[in-house]
């Protein structure tokens, strides 16, 4: 399983969200760009946009029998925007989720504001937003067109143009693919706030990371973004450093310390998001010293 640290789902219940994920995405789009508005109101389930500051991102409620949706602009600035589709995708899950339906259905359970795109460390904001990303990028298809890119935040914001997804979002499911041994770490505004690892970079002991800004190298990518630099016209910060360099107990003199590549791209009023993961050509030198 590859992990997100914090505390994580179960395997054999992130497998159980993903099929049904992608049973739905099949069902209604077997082929193209999922919509997750249309599937909406194919299940009769009514939806609004509206302006609500930074109350939610969305909604689902229960009232009268039937489902509704809302949507906050002011966090999903557009209604067709990546994290709108996300967001509407969250709340789909919200209502797939057969404990989360009931629950809302029979009154054990209020209406919720959803913070998604990996926000929340709720269950079920995790089990949502896990629902999410597979319906939005079902895994056949994902795979399919990941394998075709190049490595990294190239890859990832091409990816991403051809599901209508955000870079989170399609940099944590490329991730959790495992193509390559990497590492998602998000930062706001003010510090750090979560990561990801896939599972050859945590069973390999890269876990520990730089987890405050004030210990990032001022000229590196992460702390470029950080400090709102205009990124080249590739969209992302890119350079290369060391393992130890970003993973605590990786030291100097190890062989472990192999050349990692660097990217960091912009998330706007949500942060920075980077990505790390070995360069090849040193692994290609040190084969043989087990560091993945």
């Amino acid at each position: 399983m590859t992990v997100r640290i914090r505390s994580a789902l179960s395997a054999s219940r992130s497998e159980e969200i993903a099929g049904l994920a992608e049973a739905v995405a099949d069902e209604y789009f077997p082929s193209g760009k999922i919509d997750p508005v249309a599937i909406a109101r194919t299940k009769e389930i009514t939806l609004s946009f509206g302006h609500y500051e930074n109350a939610f991102d969305g909604l689902l409620e229960y009232r009268g029998g039937r489902f509704h949706i809302f949507a906050n602009l002011d966090r999903i600035e557009k209604t067709d925007s990546p994290r709108a589709r996300f967001t509407v995708g969250h709340e789909l899950g919200h209502y797939f989720i057969d404990e989360h339906r009931n629950a809302l259905s029979t009154g054990r359970a209020l209406p919720h504001p959803s913070f998604s795109e990996y926000e929340s460390d709720l269950l079920v904001e995790r089990e949502a937003d896990l629902f999410a990303a597979n319906l939005l990028m079902p895994t056949g298809r994902f795979n399919q067109i990941a394998k075709r890119e190049k490595t990294g935040l190239e890859g990832i914001l091409k990816i991403r143009e051809q599901f209508g997804t955000s870079v989170t979002s399609t940099a944590i499911r490329y991730a959790t693919s495992d193509f390559v041994p990497c590492a998602v770490i998000k930062w706001n505004e003010e510090d750090f706030g979560w990561k990801w690892l896939s599972n050859d970079t945590f069973g390999a002991g890269f876990r520990k990371t730089v987890e405050s800004i004030k210990d990032l190298p001022e000229d590196s990518p992460t702390a470029r973004a950080l400090a709102g630099e205009r990124p080249p016209s590739q969209g992302f910060f890119e350079a290369g450093t060391t393992a130890a360099a970003w993973f605590r107990y990786v030291r100097e003199y190890e062989a472990r310390n192999v050349i990692f590549i660097e990217q960091a791209v912009p998330l706007g009023r949500f942060g920075v998001l980077t990505f790390l993961y070995p360069d090849t050509k040193t692994l290609s030198s040190n084969a043989g010293r087990n560091m993945y």
